[in-house]
């Protein structure tokens, strides 16, 4: 069987499994199987696909079609251009989080040696990018989940920012931060409440930590947590920007106001949806 008639399979297979994308997770299964790139496939389209390897890209399709993630059958995923590793001990990136990051970037454009902090970073994704982005910065990740440790661990070796980062296992609220030592304080924190569980893809809420997704106080402990932790540890004029469901945007700017932080704006993802809000400690 050639490569291309084993991707018109599984992307049939895909396809009646109700996946979002059936051709192009068939083709980043065979890839990640078969160690080729997007150009690499095309190119090996016509040969045929040793039996092995087959056989191992039906059995990662069979568990696709499961609904496990396809983050978790790879153990990678894409965020803001660059290749992290993720577990089911951490929260896949998704796309949507990168609104936080250009927010960050965008206020933080023409500043140097920036020190920031990024509490619960899960796979790192949202540290390890503005500690690239922004090359004169410095920042510490700090996670709790001792699952997701390791993870981070590896992302900041992989992607060589391991010279300007910190990573430390601690509770976001109570985050070993020191007075007004920061001048950003960044968090996509759990923000679902318990109330929204029937409203989660099964996908996600079968497969991702709920740690990471779920939080009291109506999905607002963990975000009031991390606002009264910039209180204390932003500078004056210090940036706050979180991630947060797109019914609480509201409700975070009137945390942010009775913080003392002043004017908060909520900006919405791709889709119109609040996503993230930010201000800045007065």
């Amino acid at each position: 069987m050639t490569l291309q008639e084993l991707l018109t399979s599984l992307t049939r297979d895909l396809h009646a499994a109700g996946t979002d994308a059936p051709a192009l997770e068939a083709r980043l299964l065979a890839g990640h199987v078969l160690h080729l790139d997007r150009i690499g496939l095309m190119l090996a389209m016509p040969s045929p696909v040793a039996d092995d390897a087959a056989a191992a890209i039906r059995a990662l399709t069979a568990r696709r079609c499961a609904g496990e993630p396809l983050a978790h059958i790879t153990g990678r995923r894409e965020f803001f251009g660059r290749d992290f590793e993720v577990s089911p001990q951490t929260l896949i990136p998704r796309p949507e989080t990168e609104l936080l990051l250009e927010i960050v970037l965008r206020e933080c454009e023409g500043h140097r040696d920036v020190r920031f902090a990024d509490l619960g970073t899960g796979t790192g994704c949202i540290g390890i990018t503005l500690a690239l982005e922004l090359p004169h910065s410095r920042g510490l990740l700090l996670e709790y989940s001792a699952g997701a440790l390791p993870v981070a661990a590896r992302n900041i070796r992989s992607l060589q920012a391991a010279d300007r980062l910190a990573l430390v296992r601690g509770d976001m609220f109570t985050p070993p931060l020191l007075p007004q030592g920061l001048d950003v304080l960044v968090s996509n924190p759990p923000y679902i409440a318990a109330a929204e569980e029937d409203e989660v893809m099964a996908e996600v809420l079968h497969h991702e930590p709920h740690s990471a997704l779920f939080s009291e106080q109506d999905g607002l402990r963990h975000l009031h947590a991390v606002i009264r932790s910039g209180q204390q540890a932003l500078k004056p004029g210090g940036l706050i920007a979180m991630e947060h469901g797109y019914r609480q945007g509201e409700a975070v700017r009137r945390l942010l106001m009775e913080a003392g932080y002043g004017a908060p704006r909520t900006e919405q993802d791709l889709a119109g949806l609040d996503r993230c809000t930010w201000a800045r400690r007065d």
